[in-house]
């Protein structure tokens, strides 16, 4: 209420006091400025309530929203925990795996040498028996030859 719009001195004196129309006059347009105060005052206050109610639902949502936040944060460390056992154990497979391909590969080489080093042996084996074979051959054919030539003088005598 805007006090230096009624001084007090604007109402006129009358004997024995202020003159009654003037008082009820100032009365009634005080008690309408003061119901559009309470009127004012009681929007206000309605405001105040909309808007307390819109940060308690922006609060809720606020906290709903971080905690949708955590729970995704959460859901991508687990991610990537489970992706880094996950590659973890594909590559200790594959390690296994390679040892396991490398040890056969040095048991089918050794196997290789071993069946290289057995026809050698068969080779030299058969070598030396042709060759043995050979010169029993030579020695039968001068035997032969030496008895053809034995013949041959025996039958000229």
């Amino acid at each position: 209420m805007d006090t230096d719009r009624y001084p007090p001195n604007d109402l006129l004196l009358r004997f024995p006091g202020y003159a009654p129309g003037e008082v009820d006059a100032f009365l009634e347009n005080l008690a309408s400025e003061i119901e559009e105060i309470l009127k004012e005052n009681a929007d206000l206050r309605e405001r105040i309530d909309d808007q307390g109610q819109t940060i308690a639902e922006l609060k809720k949502t606020e906290g709903a929203l971080t905690n949708t936040l955590l729970m995704a944060q959460k859901a991508i460390e687990e991610m990537k925990r489970t992706a880094q056992k996950e590659g973890d154990l594909i590559i200790r497979q594959a390690e296994l795996r390679a040892e396991e391909i490398t040890r056969s590969a040095m048991k089918e080489v050794s196997q290789v040498q071993g069946e290289i080093l057995n026809l050698k042996r068969q080779r030299d084996f058969f070598v030396e028996k042709i060759r043995s074979l050979m010169q029993n051959l030579e020695k039968t054919m001068q035997w032969e030859d030496e008895k053809a030539d034995q013949r041959e003088e025996e039958a000229s005598l």
